[in-house]
This record gives C-alpha cells, structure tokens and sequence, in this order.
C-alpha cells in the first residue's frame, strides 16, 4: 500500500477520529516547536486534560531529536552475556538512536507521561483483573511470555494479555484465512473486561498514535489506513464482533499486549521488520532498571514514565 492509496474516511462514530485531530494537533506542535511553524490551534473537540498531555509529550520528543546518538554497530543474535551489558552506552535522557546512515533505531522518551496520568493507567488495570489472572494458567500454550517464573512473585496483579480488533490466528494466515477478533474482545466475552478497557482508555491510546504520527508518520498512516479498511472487511463478512470492537479501537497499531509485574528475557520479535517500530510504555512504581538492547549494545534506564519507541528487531 502507498501513501497515495490512503484516502479512506474515518467512520464518524469511531474513537478514532480524536485519534486523528490529537496527531494533527501533535504533528503541528512538533513544527512550531522545531521549524518555527505557525501557532498550532488544536481541534476544539480535544478534551483540554488530553491536550496538556500530547504537550507534555511533544516536549520530550523536541527534547530527544535535540540529543542524538549514533550507534555504529548492530550486533544480530542473541545474548544472556549479563557482564557484557555493563559495559553497553547507558541512556538516561530523552534520546533518538540513529545508526551510521541516520536511520532511526528507536526513540527514548522519559518523563513523556506524568505520575499522575501513569497512576490511571495502573488503575485502569484492575478492570482486567480476571483475564490477567487467568492468564497465568496458560504457560504451555504460550511458553515464556506466560511463565509463572517471570512474574513478581508477590506482586498483587499480575498477567500477561494480547488483544487485537484484526489478526490472524496462529497457523491460519492468508491466502485461505481472514483475520479474526481476538478472544477476549468477542462480545460473547465483554464480562471479561477488555472491551470496556479498551473503550475506556481510548484517550491514551489516542495519545500514543499521536505521538507515532509525529516520529513515523507513514507507519501511522498506514496503520489508519488498514483499520478503516477493516471495516469493509467485517461488513462484506458479516462479521459482528470486528463490527462492533472497531469503533472503540483508537490506536493505529492493529494489536497490543499488557505485561504486568512480568521480567522479559532476551528476544528477538522474529515478525518485525526494520522501519517498523514498536512502542513499549512503562507506568508503576518500581526500582530502576536497565532495558537491555544486545543488538544496539545499549542499555536504557527503566523507568517509569518511560515511553519508548523502537525498531521491531531491537530486542
């Protein structure tokens, strides 16, 4: 698909119209803010809490692209060589990561949300209480990203969820398949939580595509793009449960996980691809931590309030 070929026009129920005018006013904000653009004026049906939030993050990002870092090696593979990450570059302030021909790595974004928006978003938690639980109980079917031992031992909440408005089912991918809803945002399950969830932090999710739109703006369009198609798929399928979870669906990324109180192991996500990037957000209260990257050999303080947004392969 082609920037050109992005003509489609947001459904006028969907969430994701705000989604739409927090970029655009983001996008603006980032201009005026670099190039000396004109005034941004954000669109009048932004909520003012949410407004003062993507300014808060449009600052970090001016911060990071003011403080670049150029990595000169990319190491492929794998490592659990714990010694030799002490001695990787260590990053700790707003950061974009470039490699020897100025691509980008990732961004590292610090302080892009505030205590006070993080601790709702660990509150917005508990809603998902039951499937969180639950999924502890399926370690074979997933290997580690639900084994007991990666898990906080004591931690109150704890669980790792995958949610999706779209996707293929594994061992069913196309020609011969469609992409489905995923399990828990069925409507046969909407008692589980994650619909309400979903619907519930659309602001957010609103805010974390925004800032998208501003360090990528072709994946964000893309990924606009593909949603809003989506729903030609579901009405040619009659399909009631994508029907129904794509308005309330605010982010351009066609999926999301949840980890709570869970370590990650070294990994490499083997679907990603070099200008995809991903986007990782921490909120809780925790001690510092370093996130590893071998491939990049650097390390990033783990911090809360950290939002950081990478190539697919950095792991």
């Amino acid at each position: 698909m082609h920037p050109e070929e992005y003509t489609s026009t947001i459904p006028r129920d969907w969430w994701m119209n705000l989604t739409s005018q927090v970029a655009e006013y983001m996008q603006n904000r980032f201009r005026e803010e670099i190039f000396e653009g004109p005034c941004a004026l954000p669109n009048t049906s932004i909520p003012v809490p949410l407004l003062c939030r993507a300014d808060r993050v449009i600052a970090v990002i001016v911060q990071a692209y003011q403080h670049p870092v150029i990595v000169n090696t990319v190491r492929h593979g794998k490592t659990l060589d714990t010694v030799a990450s002490l001695h990787y570059q260590e990053i700790n302030i707003p950061t974009v990561v470039l490699n020897a021909n100025g691509n980008v790595r990732l961004w590292y974004l610090p302080g892009a949300i505030s205590h006070a928006y993080q601790k709702d978003i660990w509150n917005s938690l508990h809603s998902l209480r039951r499937p969180l639980t639950e999924s502890l109980n399926r370690y074979r079917l997933r290997g580690w990203r639900n084994d007991r031992k990666l898990f906080h031992q004591a931690a109150d909440l704890k669980g790792s969820l995958d949610l999706s408005p779209a996707w293929y089912q594994q061992g069913h991918g196309p020609p011969n398949f469609h992409p489905e809803v995923s399990k828990l945002l069925k409507s046969r399950n909407a008692h589980m939580g994650a619909r309400g969830w979903v619907n519930d932090m659309s602001e957010f999710h609103s805010l974390l595509s925004g800032t998208l739109s501003v360090i990528h703006l072709r994946m964000y369009e893309a990924g606009r793009e593909v949603l809003i198609r989506l729903n030609d798929l579901a009405n040619r399928r009659d399909d009631a449960d994508m029907r129904s979870i794509l308005p309330i669906w605010s982010s351009v990324y066609n999926s999301m996980s949840i980890m709570v109180n869970r370590a990650t192991p070294y990994h490499i996500d083997i679907n990603g691809r070099e200008p995809w990037l991903d986007m990782l957000v921490t909120v809780g209260e925790y001690q510092p931590l370093d996130f590893v990257i071998p491939t990049l050999e650097l390390r990033l303080r783990y911090m809360p309030e950290r939002t950081s947004v990478g190539w697919d392969d950095a792991n």
